[in-house]
């Protein structure tokens, strides 16, 4: 529904071809002088026009009336009502849209309990109004009484509208879509499929609300989107089922038939309400939780690991370095950006914080993949190479001394250099590994030596050299 701004026709094209297919796609499927058991239309194109609300004006919404009005034509219907009763579909997405597009854009996505309430109440409304609507403008036409045909159209606006909104307001993008390659657990699909079947078999009023521990389990494991989609299939097969009879439900061709059709449709869209509201609440949880655990694991100025997030990643590779018969070498650096008080006391503490930032970047720049660096607190990082002795880091050490020597930090017209001191200690290939705290003493010694002998230097540990 975006295009090119030379292409203004286009997206208004689209929309009466979807309009059109759609319209044209639920008269054929209803059953014959009878209303559509399942007409998504309504909710389709208030869904598409509340995504994308360009084409939602009155340009838009008059040509959505005019496609349903041409597709009603097209199969042979007499213009008069073909007018009124598509009216009062358009009436259903005018008012879910006027509803819900002043929401916020959290609460319109039901990424929020209001959100999905929200959605509820607007699906209600839009479906009392079409439905008000149909007795006044759309009664000539009915053979039953303005009770059952009130019924028959708020029933089955609301239920088809609660199934079928949710799956387009929830939508991911295709981006996101492709992006989420995460397998999904078939357990809760499989019971809820098995619950759909044992409501048909077994049947009864009382059926339809068989599937609902399972589509609270689906709505605790899966996204909301993927719940929504469920929704819909549950839904609609247990809407399917009553209308055929296969779960028993008394369906005489008389007004008490109409009214037991709307009991069943009001309760199947009522059965989704729960599950909906405990996706929303799961995905915010899970969200929450991801949050942080990143803020718990990834500092947040620099994007390197935190202290204690790098504690115990150190202390498992040193674990399972000391589980191998053939233990590899590993190295770990300690380093401090040389003058760092000065660069906050001349420049503000905004430039020591872009310091920090591009200094942490240089320094993921330089390592490779495995190798681990954290901030440890200020100004001072630390560094871990498995599988590179001591004697041999040494040479990455300096790699990354003359990259941070290299870097340069713009700051108005002045442009700051940056040095770095690296003390570095570790343990060779074949032999016990230290404990962390001993390693980052040695290391933090090392450290103080180079700054003691002018800074911008690497020195290593005492006690290496001599085994060394």
């Amino acid at each position: 529904m975006v295009f090119p701004a030379q292409s203004r026709l286009l997206p208004y094209l689209a929309l009466f071809g979807l309009t059109f297919a759609l319209t044209l796609g639920g008269i054929l499927a209803r059953p014959i002088e009878s209303l559509s058991l399942f007409w998504p239309v309504n909710a389709v194109l208030a869904g598409v026009l509340l995504r994308y609300p360009r084409q939602a004006g009155v340009a838009g919404f008059s040509l959505v009336w005019l496609a349903m009005v041409a597709a009603d034509l097209a199969c042979g219907s007499d213009w008069v009502p073909a007018l009124w009763f598509n009216l009062c579909n358009l009436s259903v997405v005018v008012t879910v849209w006027l509803l819900l597009t002043r929401l916020p854009r959290l609460h319109r996505r039901m990424r929020t309990p209001y959100g999905v309430l929200s959605v509820f109440g607007a699906c209600a409304a839009g479906a009392t109004v079409a439905a008000s609507l149909a007795c006044v403008m759309a009664a000539p036409w009915f053979e039953q009484s303005l009770r059952a045909t009130w019924l028959a159209w708020f029933s089955e606006q609301f239920s088809t509208s609660i199934l079928v909104l949710p799956v387009l307001l929830t939508a991911p993008s295709a981006r996101a879509l492709l992006r989420n390659t995460q397998a999904i657990r078939l357990a809760p699909l499989l019971v809820l499929l098995g619950s759909l079947a044992l409501s048909i078999v077994f049947g009864g009023p009382g059926a339809i609300a068989f599937p609902i521990a399972a589509l609270l389990w689906c709505a605790w494991t899966y996204s909301p989107f993927l719940v929504s989609l469920l929704t819909l299939t549950a839904g609609s097969t247990l809407i399917v089922a009553v209308a055929q009879n296969l779960m028993h439900f008394s369906l005489p061709q008389s007004e008490p038939g109409v009214t037991t059709l709307m009991s069943a449709r009001l309760g199947i869209a009522m059965l989704v309400l729960g599950p909906l509201v405990v996706a929303c609440v799961s995905q915010a949880n899970r969200s929450l939780l991801a949050r942080l655990a990143h803020q718990a694991t990834i500092d947040h100025l620099t994007g390197v690991l935190t202290r204690s997030a790098f504690t115990r990643r150190a202390n498992a590779l040193l674990e399972s370095r000391q589980q191998h018969a053939q233990a590899l070498p590993l190295t770990l650096m300690m380093l401090d950006i040389d003058h760092f008080k000065s660069i906050n006391d001349r420049h503000g503490h905004a430039v020591g914080d872009q310091v920090l930032r591009q200094f942490a970047r240089t320094l993921q720049d330089q390592l490779h993949e495995g190798e681990l660096l954290a901030r440890m607190g200020g100004e001072e990082f630390v560094v871990i190479l498995p599988g590179l002795a001591p004697d041999r880091a040494k040479f990455t050490a300096e790699r990354l001394r003359r990259a941070v020597q290299d870097l340069h930090v713009v700051h108005g017209d002045a442009r700051l250099q940056i040095t770095v001191s690296i003390g570095l200690d570790g343990c060779a290939a074949d032999t016990d590994s230290p404990s962390l705290d001993a390693l980052m003493a040695r290391a933090d010694e090392a450290l103080y030596r180079a700054k003691a002998h002018g800074r911008n230097r690497v020195e290593q540990a005492l006690a290496q050299r001599q085994r060394v």
